[in-house]
């Protein structure tokens, strides 16, 4: 059923391809160096005229609302201001922050309370020995080594601080690298440690993801795509695309290649795990709509 509707949705838009207007692309500097190079390719394949300017969120939206801009990848924070009613907003993946140790470690899921004791430096609670986190055997009387990625790498520092702490002020020991490579290297030592990510780390067998409750009687959820879009993993800040309402047909073109299959390694590349294979498919049917 999708596949007819995507084919009957893609000769819509590129009937009208010849006389479009330029497409001028805008959004969170997050993206740069991925996806704004996936779709200059994508444009000049496809004899598109799409010009990028990615400085950011804030001044994205403030493009799209002047009509300086056509299209936008954009991240709110709480705080931040919305796009109006006369846009449309659609997610199209998450920022999200993984928490990774040692394959090696006998732990495979944490609270919420453990994880700000072991972070939080003005949290009720404060653990410093694996032993303080319920890990028993040889590794329990272990200092935990604390390590995450800083903001150059992304916002999952900043998403755990700001969902999982009372107070978001990290303890002076955590150890904070400008890159999750780095970060990920220092916790596959004989040391060991705990690691604050953006992504997942490689697939190499060294290190291993763990699963996340909010309390103790709590479900615990690993960062998939289906668990991030449902709200079930919380550790997740959306990526809206974001558009002027009747812009829908216009921008089709370029819209589904950013939802296709193909473009989910650009997306990953990029520290944005993007939507699951049914949600992107319901976007594309809503779409036709639009």
């Amino acid at each position: 059923m999708f596949r007819f509707l995507y084919l009957g949705f893609l000769a819509t838009c590129v009937s009208g391809l010849a006389l479009a207007a330029p497409i001028r692309f805008t959004g969170s500097d997050l993206l740069l160096g991925q996806v704004d190079v996936e779709m200059q390719n994508f444009a000049k394949a496809n004899d598109l005229d799409i010009s990028f300017d990615l400085k950011g969120s804030r001044l994205g939206l403030e493009a799209l609302q002047s009509k300086q801009a056509d299209l936008g990848m954009l991240v709110f924070g709480a705080d931040a201001i919305k796009p109006g009613p006369e846009f449309t907003s659609i997610v199209v993946g998450y920022l999200t922050t993984v928490i990774a140790v040692p394959q090696t470690l006998p732990l495979s899921q944490v609270t919420y309370d453990q994880m700000s004791a072991m972070f939080g430096a003005r949290e009720q609670n404060d653990a410093r020995r694996w032993s303080d986190v319920g890990v028993v055997g040889p590794q329990a009387q272990r200092s935990i080594l604390t390590v995450a990625a800083g903001r150059r790498a992304g916002l999952s520092l900043d998403i755990f601080r700001y969902t999982v702490l009372t107070k978001p002020e990290l303890k002076p020991t955590v150890l904070i690298f400008d890159d999750a490579v780095s970060a990920a290297a220092r916790i596959t030592s004989e040391e060991g440690g705990i690691a604050l990510l953006p992504a997942a780390p490689s697939a190499d067998g060294k290190l291993k993801v763990l699963l996340l409750a909010k309390g103790a009687r709590d479900v615990a959820y690993g960062p998939t795509p289906e668990n991030l879009h449902s709200g079930d993993y919380p550790l997740r800040l959306p990526i809206h695309l974001v558009f002027r309402k009747g812009e829908a047909q216009r921008l089709g073109f370029v819209i589904k290649h950013l939802l296709a299959d193909e473009t989910v390694p650009v997306f990953n590349a990029a520290g944005v795990t993007p939507l699951p294979t049914q949600a992107r498919n319901q976007v594309l049917f809503d779409l036709e709509t639009m």
